[in-house]
């Protein structure tokens, strides 16, 4: 079975604002790669122009994909792989202090793999209306996490904290509905090989992170 991507658009209206928008997008069967994320920020900047026309402070994008199966999900000690693509006005908001779930009176903290920082391109609406500091990183998520009502959120390094990047839940196969007890065992680790052909896999033209390489 093919693992369901899931993803989440997510921009300051304004600068000087609060509130923020969460516009959920058609699931995708195919891997996710970093010029589709590109294409994701460039539409929501476009949006963004036109409710904020001078601009936003910073905005996201995330997409995040379960197991395939239930023997890789039993691979992955019943995670969830989480990217999340984010860019700023300020480069000292980055690198992103932390991504986790606020759900149920308490905050979940997601296990970082790998972060990646670059540039927006100039001349396109991105860098014009969100920012030219552009971060992606890999996170790990344990599953019983991303089924809760509530948030993915991050804490940017400085300045914005509780930043919300996706409304949850997700919507997991059948075999983790299944699951009673989708929490991971405590310290349970990913097994290696199988994260690295799971990222592989779903992901295309994002730098490996330094542990699967």
């Amino acid at each position: 079975m093919r693992v369901v991507l899931i993803w989440m658009l997510t921009v300051f209206l304004s600068t000087f604002a609060h509130a923020q928008t969460l516009t959920q997008r058609p699931v995708s069967q195919n891997p996710v790669t970093a010029a589709e994320m590109t294409e994701r920020l460039e539409k929501s900047a476009l949006r963004t122009a036109k409710s904020a026309p001078k601009g936003a402070a910073r905005g996201a994008s995330v997409d995040f994909t379960w197991p395939a199966d239930a023997e890789e999900y039993r691979k992955l000690a019943k995670h969830v792989l989480v990217l999340v693509s984010v860019v700023t006005q300020d480069a000292a908001e980055l690198p992103l202090r932390r991504v986790y779930v606020d759900a149920n009176g308490k905050q979940t903290q997601l296990k970082k793999l790998s972060s990646h920082r670059s540039g927006v391109a100039e001349g396109s609406v991105t860098f014009s209306v969100l920012g030219p500091h552009r971060e992606d990183g890999f996170y790990l998520a344990p599953a019983e996490a991303m089924m809760a009502e509530g948030h993915l959120q991050a804490d940017f390094a400085k300045r914005r904290i509780g930043f919300n990047l996706y409304k949850l839940p997700g919507t997991p196969p059948d075999f983790i509905k299944a699951d009673s007890d989708p929490l991971p065992a405590k310290d349970a680790r990913p097994e290696m090989p199988a994260l690295k052909a799971m990222l592989q896999r779903e992901y295309k033209g994002f730098e490996l992170p330094e542990s699967l390489r």
